[in-house]
């Protein structure tokens, strides 16, 4: 039906007035959800095209929300925002994609994009949940953000995974195979999931009532270029870790590259461990253990969530839900070397 299809013509598809239809399309605060299902149903069903330029200028709802993340170099992040997309598309959204390029002054522009633009609802990564600008932002925006693995900001709506969980139950492996020199490449601490793992990390060391040595720490592994330059770093030492928890997301192929680089066996001279499972993981050889949780899931909590907040359906207080992680346990790690010290 097309470009034709006039308002008349939703209202007959989903059985009611066409002043309901208007009371819809125009967000009213009478409208039932029951009622709303139905005749956003029916715009979908018929083709009904919504003229966005002149309902955004009435302040009216532009059926789009935007998606903004750190960068478009983690190929498991299009799992999440795939299952995201699906569900919001399911109810008559569209969703638009942006780079925040873990930079604050980016994320502040986009927000205020995103206003003008006057999408309906954002879901988001910040690079520093204590920045004042960005605090001051989130609090102050128009439209509802849901943030995206993150958990310090109860101002808004959170979707995290349990890293710090994560994080022990690696370490907790590799402790119990005797290793003790283990190295961790985390990303900016000043975000949840590496702070969450490097809290996993000394907890499994406390536990077992060792310390973590400090020098074997690297944080801010942003790139796959930084996981080859740290494990670069560290295999060169004169005591070089005898494990490596490579706990920043998808950079198991930089620190891979530089192993073989070095001519430096996996398994057989250092064991490692992957802070997020992939493909790399399961099909390198030998395969890798890994800390997996489940994207696709966490983008369909999203995009739920976020849902049913632009609606009005979510609690006055705002929700953080968390997911479960769990240890994939393959054929990298191995009890350190018996000719070597731990």
């Amino acid at each position: 039906m097309g470009g034709g299809v006039r308002i008349k013509d939703v209202a007959k598809a989903a059985g009611v007035a066409v002043g309901t239809v208007s009371r819809v399309l125009n967000n009213h605060a009478t409208v039932t959800e029951s009622i709303r299902r139905k005749v956003e149903s029916a715009i979908l069903a018929t083709g009904y095209e919504l003229d966005l330029t002149a309902q955004s200028m009435r302040g009216q709802r532009s059926r789009l929300v935007a998606c903004a993340i750190r960068d478009f170099d983690i190929p498991r992040f299009a799992t999440f925002i795939k299952e995201a997309e699906n569900v919001l598309r399911e109810n008559g959204y569209t969703l638009l994609l942006s780079s925040t390029t873990n930079r604050p002054e980016v994320e502040l522009a986009l927000l205020r994009t995103f206003e003008r633009r006057k999408v309906d609802g954002v879901m988001m990564t910040i690079s520093d949940e204590a920045h004042s600008g960005v605090l001051s932002a989130l609090g102050a925006a128009k439209m509802p953000v849901l943030l995206i693995d993150r958990d310090r900001i109860e101002t808004t709506d959170r979707v995290t995974a349990d890293h710090r969980l994560g994080a022990k139950l690696a370490t907790d492996h590799l402790l119990g195979l005797g290793h003790r020199r283990i190295g961790i490449l985390v990303g900016d601490a000043n975000a949840f999931p590496s702070r969450a793992r490097l809290e996993g990390f000394g907890a499994a060391y406390a536990e077992a009532g060792l310390e973590p040595d400090l020098q074997f720490v690297r944080r801010k592994v942003l790139t796959s270029e930084d996981a080859f330059r740290e494990t670069v770093s560290l295999m060169s030492s004169p005591t070089p870790p005898t494990a490596l928890f490579v706990a920043a997301m998808d950079m198991l192929g930089g620190s891979l590259r530089a192993l073989r680089t070095l001519r430096r066996g996996v398994g057989s001279e250092l064991s490692i461990v992957a802070g997020s499972d992939s493909e790399l993981a399961e099909l390198h050889t030998p395969s890798i253990t890994a800390v997996a949780w489940d994207l696709a899931e966490m983008g369909r909590h999203a995009a739920t969530l976020l849902l049913e907040r632009m609606r009005g359906e979510a609690p006055a207080s705002h929700r953080c839900l968390v997911l479960p992680t769990k240890l994939i346990i393959r054929d990298s790690c191995r009890p350190p070397d018996a000719g070597r010290s731990a």
